[in-house]
């Protein structure tokens, strides 16, 4: 009896073992982009007209995969471009550039200089083949004037906190098989 037990234990402990693996080997996204482009607003929306990198690190500058690489001149697409900062509402695939797709999940309206317009957010990266990264970002632009400038940074949730995650959970079945 105290064998199977025992078995029983191992073969959990390789199962979660095994998800963790996997899950600690996830393409997640990592560096940061920079875009520049025009935009219309009024009092409480911005709506984006064009976006053009101006820079990438990491994944996105990675020169092993030219198609993915976000530099100077790299050419975007606005596809919803709507950004409504006094009731904001998550925006879906906000744009594409270079096969990489941004969602923005949360919006701060940074209103400390009358001059500039300051936001500031999360979000989600996706594509090219990695999975779907949180990120944060940015985007200042002149409240008189018709040009923005936008830096986002995947924030890739470190492996550790997916096994420490996963291992609270087998321990917590273990724990309630054994009572």
């Amino acid at each position: 009896m105290k064998v199977t037990k025992i078995l029983k234990l191992v073969l959990l402990g390789a199962m979660v073992f095994g998800i963790n693996t996997g899950i600690a080997n996830a393409a997640l996204i990592t560096g940061s982009m920079g875009l520049t482009g025009s935009y219309d607003a009024t009092a409480t929306i911005l709506t984006l007209n064009s976006a053009t990198g101006t820079a990438g690190t990491g994944d996105f500058g990675d020169p092993a995969f030219p198609l993915n690489v976000v530099e100077f001149g790299t050419p975007g697409t606005i596809v919803n471009g709507v950004i409504n900062y006094d009731t904001f509402t998550p925006v879906v695939n906000i744009l594409e550039i270079a096969g990489w797709q941004l969602d923005l999940t949360t919006l701060v309206n940074d209103d400390s200089d009358p001059e500039l317009l300051h936001l500031l957010g999360t979000g989600l990266l996706s594509g090219n083949g990695f999975d779907a990264t949180s990120a944060v970002w940015t985007l200042s632009a002149q409240k008189v004037g018709s040009s923005y400038s936008m830096t986002i940074t995947a924030v890739p949730v470190p492996a550790a906190v997916w096994l420490f995650g996963s291992g609270l959970i087998g321990l917590a079945g273990f724990m309630r098989r054994k009572a």
